[in-house]
């Protein structure tokens, strides 16, 4: 039955086994963002990612996106992680510039055409410096184009499969598994 404790159980069982990061995504137990805080004392020393979707209907701005993961980031003592999933538009790399920069700067600025914003604040700046690394979920997709891939910090790629080609300097791979 899926429900918190099952949750916490998975995440503890994750702990146990080695695993570096636990990634949620919003779904019947509610929102991957809440969750994860809610895992966060449960789960001291493992990474907690939250996958993020910006197709058709993306339910939050970036900026109130970047803000929601600044308090994560606090609330983990710096433990927490950004994964875009599909599809890889221009609106993946818009929505990773304006992270990137609520997160460095505090302030983000945009013309759009995507996600347009007139000064969205963000303050305190996130515990980890610069803020929560920023991922490309590549799953259940393909590839996205150099320029995206460059402005991430990590790739996510299938237990077992390759990673991309051509990864720019500087991009790490994650690889995991599906539960």
């Amino acid at each position: 039955e899926l429900d918190v404790e099952a949750l916490h159980a998975a995440a503890e069982r994750a702990r146990r086994d080695g695993v570096d990061v636990v990634f949620l995504t919003d779904g019947p137990l509610g929102d991957a963002i809440v969750l994860a805080a809610g895992l966060g004392s449960w789960t001291p020393d493992v990474l907690l990612g939250v996958r993020i979707s910006l197709g058709a209907q993306p339910h939050r701005h970036p900026t109130v996106l970047a803000r929601e993961m600044t308090t994560l980031d606090h609330v983990t003592g710096g433990r927490a992680v950004l994964a875009f999933m599909g599809p890889f538009t221009d609106a993946a790399s818009e929505a990773i510039v304006l992270c990137k920069e609520m997160w460095s700067k505090g302030i983000a600025v945009g013309d759009g055409p995507h996600y347009p914003v007139a000064g969205a604040i963000n303050r305190p700046l996130p515990k980890r410096p610069g803020g929560p690394p920023v991922a490309l979920d590549l799953t259940d997709g393909p590839v996205p184009a150099p320029a995206l891939l460059a402005l991430c910090d990590l790739v996510l790629v299938p237990t077992g499969a390759a990673p991309p080609a051509a990864l720019p300097r500087g991009v790490d791979v994650c690889r995991i598994q599906e539960t």
